[in-house]
């Protein structure tokens, strides 16, 4: 299993690994928007051999303007259903962790939908913690 930023040439295994974790997704059109060179976001994807089987999106905020930027907000934290409970979502939280305390970042946050029990067990084993907030959308 090796860790690592999502290449180009992954992005059809990365749809499917979003499919699977999320009941579908866009179709690859949008993948193919992806900029590997983009310093303001990382796909960071677990393989196995050549199966993308889990990953997360870093999308980081350097900001200075609130006491806990900058920061890297976390979306598409997914491993593929028959990869799970195989501690691969721990190999890429380690990962993110490692890579937020080495470039200076302060925190890092996640949405997590409320009615994901286990997923919230998940993150909380890695220390993360439940903020005081609430999230609003407003779709256009």
């Amino acid at each position: 299993m090796i860790i690592e930023k999502l290449k180009r040439q992954d992005l059809s295994g990365y749809k499917a690994l979003i499919d699977d974790a999320f009941d579908g997704s866009e179709s690859i059109q949008s993948y193919l928007k992806y900029d590997e060179n983009n310093p303001s976001y990382e796909i960071i994807v677990a393989k196995d051999g050549d199966e993308v089987v889990g990953s997360a999106t870093m999308y980081k905020i350097d900001l200075f303007t609130f006491s806990f930027q900058p920061t890297i907000e976390l979306f598409n934290v997914a491993v593929r259903s028959d990869y799970r409970r195989k501690k691969i979502g721990k190999m890429i939280m380690k990962y993110v962790i490692k890579y937020a305390k080495e470039n200076g970042y302060k925190n890092i946050h996640l949405t997590c939908l409320e009615s994901e029990k286990d997923v919230h067990k998940f993150y909380e084993s890695i220390g993360f913690k439940k903020a005081d907030s609430r999230k609003y959308n407003l779709s256009i």
